[in-house]
């Protein structure tokens, strides 16, 4: 083991929960072969413990029929869960735990690689794009799936049925059609009641997806199930008869960055009686990433609460923002709007169409054609606006040529993203740029300006910073 997987693999080796938001492009590798080597680890363990408790019962049935008890196993089978958000990750994870279960055999291994593995030949990223967008995007993409894999002492089957799996590797959406909603007919999740170990790989990329569909399952997990799926209630473990088996599931959050979403996760579902850890990392600030030389300009907005947030925000643009942007009509043209928030984004855009402004969308949803007249719009200047989303900047990466204003609506979650859009700006001696935020955004801001200087941005009496 590397030091770094020796660190982990002593927490993940005591059960303990682990939150890690500080996933480096470099410790990928590292650490998802230690949590699958743990997954092998408890897998072997639990079976082979039923298999001579199975020996001793054979051995001695008199014995154990005055009253000795022997509690060893779950309601369902399915011990470990792994969700990750595409394909990709989860041919990764197959192909390591084929080589650490030492397995002979593995059935079904042809269609799961014909299914999760995409022709070399298409897969082709434009090497001008970012590493982090390449290693994500690299293989299929495909974000909606699930596999059943089941172990015995020398074969492996994937696909095979959840009721009778070891490990479950699912998409959150993939798991999510299965589980279903209140009223549907058909759901199914009474196979997560015994799970015991949950790893959420790539986190931050799951946020990009639909975080809900997370927060869905942890909602039905370790629930007692509405059938018996031939289980032998007398060897079914106390802490589960109890409803209590959420205290002791172990679950383990990798993701590149904290977020709001991720530690409500850490507090409010990971209640592991053994530990609790997570790391935190200082920051020397990704704007030290901007090479262009650009005044740019943090304003902080004062809410009074979270709830008031949003419409201060969206005030403070409307009415001190925009009518700088509007002092001429040269100087408006070639602007960049940054909007990472979904809801906040609809919100600008319904104003602006209010208004007949002059502008364009650049969304995930946004067709070819539409990606296209926005980026020749704002490059030409033939647009006033054109309005970005972070979800547009993660899937697809564009560099956005002709920008001389730039305003960042909020923060972007990734620090990668501000030096990336800041240096996609066309060297003009008017050039600006102007960001918002708010206390709230301590997290995002802490890894842009740095740990050092988030705490007086944050909380000092002034309320305007400008970097150069």
């Amino acid at each position: 083991m590397t030091p770094l997987q020796s660190k982990f693999f002593h927490f993940f080796n005591q059960y303990a929960d682990v939150y890690h938001p500080d996933y480096k492009l470099s410790q990928w590798d590292q650490i998802r072969s230690i949590y699958c080597l743990h997954a092998m680890n408890h897998v072997f363990k639990t079976r082979d413990r039923v298999l001579k408790n199975n020996q001793k019962l054979k051995a001695h049935p008199d014995q154990y029929a005055e009253g000795f008890q022997i509690r060893d196993q779950g309601y369902t089978r399915p011990k470990v869960l792994i969700l990750v958000p595409f394909k990709n990750d989860a041919l990764d994870i197959v192909k390591k735990l084929i080589v650490l279960s030492g397995t002979s055999q593995q059935e079904n291994k042809k269609r799961f690689f014909d299914q999760f593995k995409i022709d070399d030949t298409n897969d082709v990223i434009d090497p001008r794009k970012p590493e982090d967008y390449r290693r994500i995007f690299e293989g299929n993409i495909d974000d909606c799936f699930r596999v059943g894999i089941k172990f015995t002492r020398k074969n492996m089957k994937l696909f095979s049925n959840f009721y009778a799996s070891d490990v479950i590797i699912a998409s959150p959406l993939g798991l999510r059609l299965i589980i279903g909603s209140k009223g549907d007919k058909k759901r199914d999740y009474d196979y997560l009641s015994s799970i015991e170990v949950v790893v959420v790989d790539k986190a931050d990329t799951i946020l990009m997806q639909n975080w809900d569909h997370v927060e869905h399952i942890f909602n039905h997990l370790n629930l007692t199930p509405t059938e018996a799926h031939g289980c032998d209630f007398s060897r079914v473990r106390s802490w589960y008869l109890d409803g209590r088996a959420k205290n002791l599931r172990q679950t383990i959050v990798l993701s590149e960055y904290a977020t709001p979403e991720l530690n409500a996760l850490f507090n409010r579902r990971m209640k592991n009686v053994f530990l609790k850890t997570r790391t935190k990392s200082l920051f020397a600030g990704s704007i030290s990433d901007v090479v262009v030389q650009v005044p740019q300009l943090f304003h902080r907005i004062n809410s009074r609460s979270l709830k008031e947030e949003d419409d201060t925000r969206f005030t403070y643009f409307v009415e001190k923002v925009l009518p700088t942007l509007r002092q001429s009509a040269v100087s408006q043209k070639h602007t960049l709007i940054f909007v990472p928030s979904f809801v906040d984004f609809v919100r600008v855009r319904n104003y602006f169409s209010e208004k007949e402004e002059n502008f364009e969308l650049l969304s995930e949803y946004s067709s070819g054609s539409d990606i296209a007249r926005a980026r020749s719009g704002l490059y030409h200047g033939k647009l006033d606006f054109v309005l970005c989303s972070e979800r547009f900047h993660f899937f697809k990466r564009y560099n956005l040529r002709g920008v001389r204003h730039l305003v960042f609506y909020g923060l972007p979650d990734h620090p990668g993203y501000y030096p990336e859009l800041m240096n996609m700006m066309h060297k003009a001696p008017d050039n600006t740029c102007t960001v918002l935020y708010s206390k709230y955004d301590k997290l995002k801001l802490e890894r842009i300006v740095g740990s050092k200087r988030v705490d007086r941005m944050c909380e000092g009496e002034k309320d305007g910073f400008m970097f150069t």
